[in-house]
């Protein structure tokens, strides 16, 4: 297939990016960043876009273009809704003017909010709490309206909590967060009183669900992509000292504004119809963040 990934300069995008090149597929990224092989191209300049797309008729469009904090999206709910909720509306023209057959959209788990019960599962109520979470939603219902409207073939991820070596400092999760601080000598932070539970999936398993996605016949579906499995960020901190073979001291911070407090996520859905199951063992992923970050291992 010819896929035309937009965020492609990413951390998860330009993993795909490279999988799919590898996989066989002929990719042609874009970013606004640009970078080695990604041409510089702004989701919000349709002319752009869709001209890009237009020339190069592609089978598929993997969206992955977004602005991604939660807590930054408070404090900037409009750009946050413009670029993240237009971006997505382009990205969908684009692959409709050129004739694209597929469209492979990442959500997020921030979707479904503060939940009512665990686990999530594709059919929970949405309820996002945050600017981030409701421009995510807001896309969700943009790709499904292009579904129906024009029978665009589209497929939905909601990855869960995505960790691996990589991650920019300014939109890090807390794993990377952790493993830069141990780096730097620092003592990592643990935000409210470190109960709060998340399902981390490495990056890589969710490349391979973005994968098996584009690869498939499967048409107008959604899908959790996690673990499976919460831990506590108490829990998680312990895993870290586990990695090192040391004590570490941390420092307690205030709860970070809009973050929920629970999640745990089901992957049944797409473990049953596409085949998909996590491989990266969280403490060997943990492992791995560290060895990037040059910490010493025992």
């Amino acid at each position: 297939m010819r896929i035309l990934v937009t965020g492609a300069a990413g951390f998860i995008g330009s993993r795909l990016a490279a999988a799919l090149r590898a996989r066989g597929h002929e990719v042609v990224g874009v970013d606004i960043r640009g970078g080695e092989g990604v041409e510089v191209v702004d989701v919000r300049d349709l002319g752009a876009l869709s001209g890009l797309a237009s020339r190069l008729r592609p089978d598929a469009v993997a969206h992955l273009a977004a602005l991604i904090s939660a807590p930054e999206s408070l404090e900037r709910p409009a750009e946050y809704l413009e670029d993240n909720v237009m971006g997505t509306v382009n990205a969908l023209e684009a692959a409709r003017r050129s004739g694209a057959g597929r469209f492979l959209y990442f959500s997020s788990v921030a979707v479904y909010g503060e939940p009512s019960e665990l686990p999530l599962r594709e059919d929970s109520p949405l309820n996002p709490v945050n600017p981030y979470g409701l421009s995510k939603a807001m896309g969700e219902e943009a790709v499904r309206g292009y579904g129906r409207f024009y029978g665009l073939g589209y497929v939905i991820l909601r990855p869960s909590n995505v960790y691996g070596p990589g991650q920019s400092p300014e939109y890090a999760g807390v794993i990377e967060s952790f493993a830069r601080a141990i780096a730097e000598g620092r003592r990592p932070v643990i935000h409210g009183d470190g109960g709060q539970t998340r399902d981390f999936v490495h990056v890589d398993d969710v490349v391979e669900a973005a994968a098996l996605a584009l690869e498939s016949g499967v048409r107008g579906r959604t899908y959790n992509v996690s673990s499976g499995r919460s831990i506590s960020i108490n829990e998680l901190a312990r895993a870290f000292e586990e990695a090192l073979g040391r004590g570490i001291e941390f420092e307690r911070g205030p709860p970070r504004p809009g973050d929920i407090y629970r999640s745990e996520v089901s992957n049944e859905l797409i473990s049953r119809e596409l085949g998909w199951r996590p491989r990266v063992d969280l403490r060997e992923g943990i492992r791995g963040v560290l060895r990037a970050r040059g910490a010493q291992l025992t």
